[in-house]
């Protein structure tokens, strides 16, 4: 009997050793994974090749850019109303306003928003292109009780403005630039003339959500100087403006525009 019991606790003795050096691999096969590291990012063994193939995709996915402005172009409608009040064109008696009339033309630049750097500002560099006609209901010397009057403009200007709920965005500006005009009456035309204008505006733009478009209504101010030398056609007089007066008239249009 003691000889059977000792043969059965060396026979236990023996399946324990051989259990627990069995054990050793799978225990050093569970540590292994957290030795190996990449970029200091743990890897588990065997996924080393799944890890190599993310970090190529991530070099090579695109990368965000981050723009802090962008160019624009508007087409920009209203009324005007020329050499209003005090515009007189002539050394010849004239105290009459033209009247109202349709202006158009174009509007393009560049504009900076940027709320990591500036806050709600914005900012904006424009050139504008801008036409319009109007009729002169008034006697202009000798030259007949109706005629006629156009403008082409084209000026340079900036913008300030400050953004509020994120779309809605009010603005201060100023413009300058040339601008030429002629008049003609109903007894033919006085000529084209060269001449400079320049005025304050003021404004709000609306930017359509998720979208590259906005709208907006701006006004301008705009004073016009050194219109003279018209010729009369008339007894060799020429029309100039009176004085050292500048003509003036309010503008008022809507935009549509795209930034790109």
């Amino acid at each position: 009997m003691k000889q059977q019991a000792g043969k059965a606790a060396a026979l236990l003795a023996w399946v324990s050793c051989v259990t627990m050096l069995g054990a050793l691999p799978l225990r050093a096969g569970t540590a292994a994974p957290q030795e190996n590291e990449e970029d200091g990012v743990t890897v588990p063994q065997g996924h080393k090749e799944a890890y190599e193939a993310a970090k190529e995709q991530m070099k090579e996915a695109p990368q965000e850019k981050h723009s802090s402005g962008s160019w624009y172009l508007a087409g920009a409608a209203g009324m005007e109303w020329s050499w209003f009040d005090r515009g007189s064109i002539g050394n010849t008696p004239y105290s009459g306003n033209l009247n109202e009339a349709f202006i158009g033309g174009l509007i393009g630049g560049y504009y900076w928003h940027d709320p990591d750097k500036w806050g709600n500002l914005s900012f904006s560099v424009d050139a504008v292109g801008l036409y319009d006609g109007s009729t002169i209901n008034s006697q202009v010397g000798s030259a007949g009780s109706s005629s006629g009057a156009t403008f082409g403009d084209l000026v340079l200007g900036g913008t300030i403005g400050y953004r509020i709920a994120k779309s809605y965005e009010p603005f201060v500006g100023f413009y300058g630039g040339g601008q030429i005009s002629q008049v003609s009456g109903t007894r033919g035309t006085h000529g084209d003339v060269w001449s400079f204008v320049f005025g304050p505006a003021l404004g709000i733009r609306y930017f359509i959500p998720n979208s590259h478009w906005f709208v907006g209504m701006v006004g301008v101010f705009a004073f016009e100087g050194d219109l003279n030398g018209y010729n009369q056609n008339l007894g060799g007089k020429t029309l100039n403006v009176s004085g050292s007066s500048y003509l003036y008239e309010p503008i008022v249009m809507m935009t549509i525009g795209y930034a790109f």
